[in-house]
């Protein structure tokens, strides 16, 4: 997922489940929690790399649906509401297209505290390509039950 404003960027890449398939308590969330991968161009140019666990299985597929009720016009708001605040993605209707405010928390910086925002604005079309990564990142990691 790749978010650009004119001066800054961020990459985020699901990688792999936090947990083997048999780790974790298997009556809880554990075995559920997404690792994402961020690249992020701050405004000096300055690119800083950085992992975190903070995206469960089902926020990724209510994400994406909530995404696809935005892009069909259904609604012209979606802010997510995950369980960890490391991640927010909030989008909505712009004109003929969209803005999406994105943050995501870099707990392995220098100060321990950076947090990469960007404020991207997408057409119709960049909404609909996201979408499509979405869908195939929901397949690839479904929920472990």
């Amino acid at each position: 997922m790749l978010f650009q404003s004119e001066d800054a960027s961020l990459q985020l890449n699901v990688v792999n489940y936090e947990l083997p398939a048999d780790g974790g308590d298997p009556t809880s969330d554990d075995r559920n929690w997404l690792v994402l991968r961020a690249t992020w161009t701050n405004e000096d140019g300055e690119i800083v790399k950085d992992s975190n666990s903070c995206l469960l299985t089902y926020e990724l597929t209510e994400m994406t649906a909530g995404l696809k009720v935005l892009n069909a016009g259904i609604k012209d708001f979606y802010a997510s509401a995950f369980s960890e605040p490391f991640f927010t993605l909030n989008a909505q209707a712009e004109g003929e297209g969209f803005r999406v405010d994105v943050s995501f928390f870099l707990p392995n910086t220098m100060d321990g505290d950076d947090t990469a925002e960007v404020s991207a604005r997408m057409d119709k079309a960049q909404m609909t390509a996201l979408i499509a990564e979405l869908d195939k990142l929901c397949a690839k990691f479904p929920d472990r039950r």
